[in-house]
């Protein structure tokens, strides 16, 4: 496949009636002049007429059943059209036939090399966690600390590079025998890290801290950065305190972050009775870093939009902040264990259909403009009305070539074009917007042509 060598076409089919009772479709009425295709809708077309029942520039109802080879002469070729999404026809004294259909090239059957649906992907935040091992009793009047690196895009555009901040837990205390070994609560020194994290100037924007423990009542947790924004003037002995007085800070995981799970759910973790050997209190790290947006009104193709998540890598180091060994804390670095959920970057985003539109549109002689009152002027804010940047698209794309017969250099050439079809926005990134009978009709249309080609889901 040589993408680079392609026609870049890229119709929508996200119009009123494209996606009824949540059913994705093309526009199928059976006989109608492309002229009669709704705005922002796609048509299967027939580009011959062959006999009297079968007009050139008719829609081809492909919701009609299988495709039988026998009719394949009737339909030796398709092009796919598209109602324009212009509201007016006419700009100026001039230049008119906005509304005219978008139209792809002919489709021959035969020299169609590639026919695939591309599914959206959700993303998915890195999320590590910082829990008391089995056996570790963290011991009072020595600070323990926190490593953790940032890295990624995020964090290199933000700040020209990877970030990274130790945090010093504070557990002072009073022990009645300073020589004797004492422990302390786990949860008195993730507090510490968790409210720092919290509170951090740079550290805020990319790490979202949340405190978990089972008091035999079931899983609580509690979002440390919400916390911390109703209580900016508390401590983190402040926020330790809280936790044990009442549970009534505490969040239901659950419905904040499902996709957290905790693989061990006979542990225990109970501060009022101080069950330290045996308690696995943990504070889980999301990755939380959003990138500024802009809107519709300012909206400009060259705008960059973040995709990729931020990468974090938690360490236990020593007060020089090298890493050593220790028997206390156990990290999920990605490394030696492996991260709760690995940071995945999100595909089917509506930002790149939207730019893909505007590049054809160009293609087709309408220029888009940045100046935003001559972008309304120009009437060229509809692509806007069709695509959003942050919703997850379905898409078909179709490859093919275009042969050159007569071609005085006397080399067989061909132009390669890839149509691509963006369907209505999917409920969810996890789901799709397919047209079952469109793949049916096209696989059996393929199949009919002698073609070996067939649907490729991506």
């Amino acid at each position: 496949m040589y993408f680079n060598h392609a026609y870049q076409k890229t119709l929508i089919n996200t119009g009123a009636g494209s996606n009824p009772s949540g059913t994705a479709n093309f526009f199928t009425t059976s006989g109608a002049a492309t002229i009669a295709i709704p705005a922002g809708r796609v048509a299967v077309v027939r580009s011959l007429t062959t006999d009297g029942s079968n007009l050139a520039n008719t829609v081809i109802d492909t919701t009609s059943g299988a495709f039988s080879p026998a009719t394949i002469q009737k339909i030796p070729m398709i092009y796919l059209a598209q109602g324009s999404i212009n509201t007016l026809d006419k700009l100026g004294p001039f230049a008119g036939g906005y509304q005219e259909s978008v139209k792809t090239k002919g489709i021959n059957p035969k020299y169609v090399s590639k026919f695939f649906r591309v599914d959206p992907a959700c993303p998915q935040a890195e999320i590590v966690s910082v829990c008391v091992c089995d056996g570790g009793a963290p011991q009072c009047g020595t600070s323990y600390y926190l490593r953790v690196d940032v890295k990624g895009s995020p964090a290199l555009r933000f700040l020209s590079h990877n970030a990274y901040r130790t945090f010093a837990s504070n557990n002072v205390c009073c022990p009645t025998d300073p020589a004797a070994s004492t422990a302390i609560d786990p949860m008195q020194v993730q507090t510490s890290w968790a409210w720092q994290i919290a509170r951090d100037p740079i550290m805020k924007n990319f790490i979202l801290p949340i405190l978990t423990w089972d008091s035999g009542a079931g899983m609580n947790a509690m979002d440390v950065a919400a916390w911390y924004a109703a209580n900016p003037l508390d401590t983190d002995t402040d926020l330790y305190t809280y936790i044990l007085a009442s549970g009534a800070g505490s969040y239901p995981f659950a419905q904040v972050y499902p996709d957290i799970t905790f693989s061990d759910n006979n542990d225990v973790y109970n501060p009022i009775t101080a069950e330290v050997p045996s308690t696995i209190p943990c504070m889980y790290m999301i990755g939380a870093y959003e990138e500024t947006q802009f809107g519709t009104c300012s909206f400009h193709p060259q705008d960059f939009y973040e995709l990729a998540p931020v990468k974090l890598y938690p360490s236990i180091t020593d007060q020089l902040g090298d890493p050593c060994v220790d028997q206390v804390w156990c990290l999920t670095d990605g490394v030696v264990t492996p991260k709760v959920e690995l940071g995945t970057q999100g595909s089917g985003y509506g930002h790149k259909y939207l730019r893909d539109v505007i590049l054809f549109r160009r293609y087709l002689q309408e220029q888009y403009v940045y100046d935003p009152r001559l972008r309304e002027v120009m009437n060229q804010d509809q692509a806007y009305n069709y695509i959003l940047g942050t919703s997850f698209y379905t898409s078909y794309g179709i490859l093919h070539s275009v042969p050159r017969f007569n071609n005085p250099t006397g080399v067989f050439d061909n132009d390669q074009y890839l149509v691509t079809i963006v369907m209505p926005e999917a409920s969810s990134c996890s789901s799709n917007s397919d047209v079952a009978t469109f793949e049916t009709w096209m696989n059996t249309y393929l199949v009919a042509a002698g073609n070996g080609v067939q649907l490729e889901v991506l």
